[in-house]
């Protein structure tokens, strides 16, 4: 979900702002397509060649819908049973709400759909949505099971649904229900989620979306989700299942290997799309002027720059999270998903990633990647050097850490003229030769998440909350004020973490006995209660 603040004034200078930086749009994709070999006007024929004649009808690729009350118990909706064996491998349930074609609530939601029928990003989003279940239909035809195939043949054009303006407080999401919808002319589709798109008030409105033309990139965001879940089919719960984090999401947020994963996908595409839009790179002043979010924002530059990585994005020090810390961190994520999209070596990246998807069904970014290499050991080598190099080896090596943050600082002492050239070449020369031996070692061993360590969670279950001690931030440890922990008590353990890198060991309770000491542990663990989570 992406949060835009205090637009319902500014439609008109947004218009014309879109009009003054024509130029510079036309200006910023050229220097994409260039600097990466993909031109975000045109994703489809970039991340998918061959599939640039899709069997797409623009008219016919979005629907919106609402729950269809039952005749006989007024306020519930009817249900459709799933009987087909084919059906139940998509939707992970023995029955569907039944839904109908709806024109949305709320006083502007007929413009909604007539405006994304007219959007280059969300027709393009919805294609590349055709051009995974094509994949998925050809290796589901390829494994020779004829009948599913055959059933499959009737899903691979089935629209995205939308329901606007019917869950007041949601935002933009993508639900994860079963539904049910029949079509006059006799065909019908079993959904395993769809679109909300509603205002957020004190936030945004809806037309004002439509108007500074960012609810294309945020329901591309959402449809990606969609593509993600029809790859995994009734299977999706098993990434679902895998999202402990209870410490929200956000670009920079730390949350947990499986949402990371799941969001990171989704907003790569908004980091693809967003060029097209000049909001997108305004600088931080323009951005609080126009009441764009930071919350928008962190999906765009800093994805692109691989920031996310960083302990603190906008400070600049080389100081790189954990190895674990990154591949929970959705922006870090999106990152890599956008390097890969962009690479001018990988061929064909959308389409293998659809195909791991559905094959293996990942849990989390280390196991996409390992199951790429797996299925495509031609990409090997770049896919390596995208994750190490734009994680800055942090998911390899603990001390590479310590040794790109010596670099980084360097560096930017050489430039301030603070330090001399042959202190900064002899800082700089030891971090090259260091990773240069580590991605060596790497491509001999495949293991590129040495330095990724166990998830140690606790639960806090007077607080509704779960601790991950791998990932947790001492910013986020002060902030659940846990009886009989102290500030002191935190440095240390956050110390104790940074100089192993990686925590072993099973059981977090444990963990912090250890390093805390038996007798302080207990009493944070007692006063608190405190257990492994099971």
């Amino acid at each position: 979900m992406m949060i835009l603040k205090g637009m319902n004034n500014m439609n008109k200078s947004f218009q014309k702002l879109r009009k003054s930086f024509t130029c510079l749009v036309f200006v910023t994709a050229l220097i994409m397509s260039a600097a990466s070999g993909v031109d975000a006007r045109k994703l489809t024929t970039e991340l998918a060649p061959g599939y640039e004649n899709v069997p797409f009808v623009p008219e016919k690729a979005f629907v919106s819908i609402e729950l269809a009350e039952s005749k006989n118990y007024p306020g519930m909706a009817d249900t459709a049973e799933v009987r087909n064996e084919f059906e139940k491998l998509e939707v992970a349930a023995n029955s569907a709400l039944i839904i109908k074609n709806s024109p949305g609530h709320g006083e502007h939601a007929a413009k909604i759909l007539p405006y994304l029928k007219k959007s280059e990003q969300m027709i393009d989003s919805a294609k590349l949505r055709v051009i995974a279940r094509m994949k998925k239909l050809e290796l589901i035809t390829k494994s020779g099971n004829k009948e599913y195939a055959e059933f499959y043949k009737n899903i691979v054009t089935a629209p995205v649904a939308f329901m606007i303006g019917q869950n007041p407080g949601q935002g933009g999401s993508q639900a994860t229900r079963n539904m049910h919808l029949f079509f006059k002319d006799g065909t019908y589709y079993f959904f395993n989620g769809y679109i909300n798109l509603n205002s957020l008030e004190g936030y945004y409105q809806l037309i004002d979306r439509i108007n500074n033309d960012t609810l294309d990139i945020c329901s591309a965001h959402e449809n990606a989700h969609g593509i993600m879940f029809d790859m995994y089919g009734a299977e999706k719960y098993k990434i679902k299942n895998g999202c402990l984090s209870t410490s929200g999401h956000d670009g920079p947020v730390i949350s947990d290997r499986a949402l990371a994963f799941i969001e990171g996908w989704a907003e790569a595409f908004e980091a693809l799309y967003g060029p097209t839009n000049p909001i997108f790179n305004f600088s931080e002043a323009e951005r609080e002027k126009y009441g764009i979010s930071e919350f928008q924002y962190t999906r765009q530059d800093p994805v692109r720059r691989d920031r996310y990585i960083w302990q603190n994005y906008k400070v600049k020090n080389g100081l790189l999270k954990n190895g674990l810390q990154i591949i929970a961190t959705e922006g870090a994520i999106a990152s890599q998903f956008y390097d890969i999209f962009t690479s001018r070596v990988i061929k064909n990246a959308f389409t293998k990633s659809v195909a791991l998807m559905y094959n293996y069904k990942p849990a989390d970014f280390v196991e996409f990647l390992n199951a790429w290499v797996k299925d495509n050991p031609e990409d090997r080598n770049v896919l390596y050097r995208i994750f190490l190099e734009n994680t800055n080896y942090a998911t390899a090596s603990n001390e590479s850490r310590r040794l790109y943050a010596d670099y980084y600082q360097a560096k930017l002492k050489y430039v301030q003229k603070q330090l001399e050239e042959a202190k900064f070449r002899e800082i700089k020369n030891k971090w090259l030769a260091f990773k240069e031996a580590l991605f060596a070692d790497v491509m001999k061993t495949g293991n590129i998440g040495a330095n990724v360590g166990p998830d140690l969670w606790l639960d806090f279950p007077a607080k509704k909350q779960r601790i991950n001690l791998s990932t947790i931030t001492s910013e986020y440890f002060a902030h659940l004020k846990l009886a009989n922990l102290s500030n002191e008590d935190i440095a240390t353990f956050i110390k104790a973490r940074e100089a192993m890198g990686v925590l072993t060991g099973t059981s977090a309770v444990e963990t912090l006995r250890t390093i805390l000491g038996a007798e302080k542990a207990d009493a944070v663990i007692n006063a608190n209660g405190l257990s492994d989570l099971k």
